[in-house]
């Protein structure tokens, strides 16, 4: 009888029997003949030694023994069918009892690998081990497949490969022991025979080195930077550990937006405001940037504000989507009655059941495209207004479902029928809905012009916050009261808001829209009550904007056309001293506010007016012949100019005039080059949360910032040379913690 029980293929050693690697060879016995093998001549020109399925036992007996298997630890018996690991392992019981199977594979050298496993009937460790010798499993038809190495002219291509493969985890997001499943190395062998997929292990190397690589080349390329504006936020992963991201963003010599991670690192509790003024000091000192950061955007969290404040002379800026949605959400409290009921209809049809009936309704009622309903999640910006976008879309269709479930003669439809008519809104707030969402829709708009990464957004966001303010502007002048109210009326009054429910007759339309408008101009009011000079500068400085006409109050326009002109002076005195020609000025140290020698309006009308006949003249003639010498007053000149159209990018603009302009252009790049919200580390989030998925939820926190660091850096640090021209598993060169390398290679 066959016994197909890989125990019995054991080698017992002796008390005064060490561990060998040597293979002792014992003839098979005739019930053995059936066996698994490669062609003979495949693995003796592949240069693989191979071992034969017969057992092999100890060889401690007496001497003159005339029975060989007298002393034998183990009863011996054949197998007719065994795993393939086994041509290339031996197992052996060594001194502790312990069953290891050892590495027979031949290396170049002629040695044995002699690599060895912790035995306990499964083969997972041993097979994924070959595949790092080149050896490819076999086709799951039984056809054997032919095994190969890597001979020294083919080893260019398969670095190349190996870097391939690594991108493409990298921007797919998959996981590394994605390589060492079967079917993609089969997949792999059956598109290029000559390639051998790379080790879990050798793929961490690649992200360790990779990762210290792109360190340094990110090092020299912030070093460029004339100032740099960060983001940051926290964030918690499914396994509850805590993390600190960090973007920077500048605009380079040819105007062109620099967007890169700096940091998304473990970052244990408790968040406290000095814990994240560290982190973030800690991250400027690593990437040598401390002198030229000038500004960090952030959420409106408290102990992030706290942390800021303590950054000083680092100016921190409010994310302007975030307050967005703060001033939407005192509006949307008057109908905070309507907005639960209207999630609780949406939330009826989050079950596939539901679903798939009203995917069925639209298809016989004619709508184009099926659609489904989308969720109101308070944490999301504009989630409300989304979502009821979608549900008035979808009118006919829920309203013709509920009919149809009503109506139904099946007692499980006519229930869900029942349900459904009991949450259904009715006909004036469907009307009500409507008109919300008119009112929220520029809303919306602004909020994804504000999040952009690759075009100017502070310039833009007081212009279109002045725009928003003013469509919502009270008529009434009972509500002029409200409006000229200090702030801490304003405060006061939003919280007692959120403190109580308010109680709104839905009925009267008009009303109630009124009032929402009210709450969100006051709120609009409440949180742009100060204005941010880094905001009026940029748009100060946008072509389009720069006439800063959303301003009213003329002795604001006077004190930051008094600071642009203080940096502009000092900025010019600092390259006029320079004697050489070193790389151009950091500015992020030039002051920013305004003094007490501010000009009167007067004066800088009088100013202006003189200069206007003679910069007139300058340009007279063609603006490519004006050379930078002939311009005493750059400001002057810029403001004489005509303003921009509003589809004109203010970067093409400045990058043709920048000869026109060496001081100002360069003014320009710093606060055009902040943005208006912490979008970018939210998004980076987003990628981190995608690498820590349920199955990975123990992803080691290091290993995922250089992965996420990687991917997100692809782009700026050019996706083509993202590795060492030089990489080499061999030598650790780009390692910066040979100890943290350990614990990646062995987690």
């Amino acid at each position: 009888m066959e016994n197909n029980n890989d125990q019995d293929y054991i080698i017992t050693l002796s008390e005064n029997e060490g561990s060998s690697d040597e293979i002792v060879e014992i003839t098979p016995t005739p019930l053995a003949k059936k066996k698994r093998g490669r062609p003979a001549k495949l693995s003796k020109a592949l240069g693989k030694q191979k071992m034969t399925n017969t057992t092999l036992e100890s060889t401690d007996r007496a001497p003159n023994d005339s029975n060989p298997f007298k002393q034998t630890a183990a009863i011996i018996k054949p197998q007719t069918k065994v795993s393939w690991v086994w041509d290339y392992f031996i197992r052996k019981q060594n001194d502790k009892g312990e069953i290891r199977a050892y590495c027979q594979f031949l290396l170049d050298d002629g040695e044995k690998c002699s690599k060895n496993y912790k035995y306990d009937g499964s083969t997972g460790n041993l097979s994924y081990h070959l595949v790092k010798h080149g050896i490819i499993p076999p086709l799951e038809s039984g056809i054997i497949s032919p095994m190969h190495t890597q001979s020294a002219s083919n080893k260019n291509g398969q670095k190349e490969k190996e870097l391939s493969t690594l991108r493409w985890i990298l921007l797919t997001t998959q996981p590394l022991s994605t390589i060492t499943q079967k079917a993609y190395i089969e997949h792999m062998y059956i598109i290029d025979p000559q390639f051998t997929v790379p080790g879990e292990k050798k793929l961490r190397m690649m992200i360790a080195r990779s990762y210290g690589y792109n360190k340094e080349k990110l090092k020299l390329l912030l070093k460029t930077a004339q100032s740099i504006s960060l983001t940051t936020d926290l964030w918690s992963s499914r396994s509850k550990h805590g993390y600190l991201g960090l973007t920077a963003t500048w605009i380079n010599k040819n105007f062109e937006i620099m967007d890169v991670l700096l940091e998304i690192s473990y970052f244990p509790t408790p968040h406290t405001a000095k814990a994240i003024t560290e982190g973030i000091k800690n991250a400027m000192q690593k990437w040598e940037i401390e002198n030229l950061v000038v500004s960090i955007t952030t959420d409106n969290g408290a102990n992030v504000v706290a942390a800021i404040r303590d950054l000083t002379p680092i100016k921190r800026l409010s994310c302007a989507a975030h307050t967005l949605q703060l001033a939407i959400s005192k509006g949307l409290k008057v109908v905070e009655n309507l907005v639960s009921r209207t999630k609780q209809l949406i939330n009826f049809f989050s079950t596939q059941k539901q679903i798939e009936r009203l995917i069925k309704v639209q298809k016989e009622i004619g709508y184009e495209e099926p659609l489904h309903l989308i969720q109101d999640i308070s944490t999301r910006w504009n989630s409300s207004y989304l979502a009821w976008d979608r549900l008035i879309f979808l009118q006919y269709a829920v309203l013709q479902l509920s009919v149809n479930l009503s109506c139904s003669l099946i007692s499980e439809e006519k229930t869900d029928g029942i349900r459904l008519k009991k949450i259904m809104i009715k006909d004036n707030e469907w009307e009500l809905l409507d008109e919300l969402c008119n009112i929220l829709a520029p809303f919306e708009k602004a909020t994804r012009d504000f999040s952009g990464n690759t075009y100017v957004t502070l310039s833009q966001m007081f212009p279109i916050i002045t725009d928003l303010t003013n469509s919502l502007k009270p008529s009434d002048n009972s509500y002029e009261v409200l409006e000229d109210s200090d702030d801490n009326t304003i405060n006061s009054d939003i919280v007692e808001e959120e403190s109580s429910q308010i109680e709104v007759d839905y009925s009267n339309i008009s009303e109630v829209l009124k009032n929402v408008k009210n709450k969100i101009y006051l709120g609009l009011k409440h949180y742009w009550a100060m204005p941010d000079e880094f905001g009026i500068m940029a748009a100060l400085l946008d072509p389009r904007y720069k006439d800063l006409n959303f301003i009213t109050d003329e002795e604001t326009k006077v004190k930051i056309h008094s600071s642009l002109q203080i940096q502009y002076d000092q900025l010019k005195r600092e390259m006029q001293q320079q004697t050489s020609t070193p790389p151009s000025p950091t500015i992020s140290t030039i002051s920013t506010t305004s003094t007490s020698s501010t000009p009167s309006m007067r004066s800088l009308h009088e100013h202006q007016e003189r200069c206007q006949q003679k910069v007139k003249k300058m340009f007279q003639t063609k603006e490519s012949s004006t050379s930078s010498s002939a311009i005493a007053d750059e400001i002057t000149t810029y403001f004489l100019l005509p303003v921009a159209r509003e589809n004109k990018n203010p970067l093409d603009w400045w990058k043709s005039k920048q000869e026109i302009f060496p001081v100002l252009s360069i003014i320009a790049r710093k606060y055009l080059g902040i943005p208006a919200t912490s979008v970018a580390s939210e998004r980076l989030f987003s990628d981190a949360g995608n690498h820590i998925t349920a199955k990975r939820s123990l992803l080691d926190p290091a290993l995922l910032g250089k992965m996420v660091f990687l991917k997100r850096n692809m782009k700026t640090m050019d996706h083509i040379n993202i590795f060492p021209p030089d990489l080499d598993v061999e030598n650790n060169d780009y390692v910066e913690d040979e100890h943290e390398l350990e614990e990646l290679l062995d987690e």
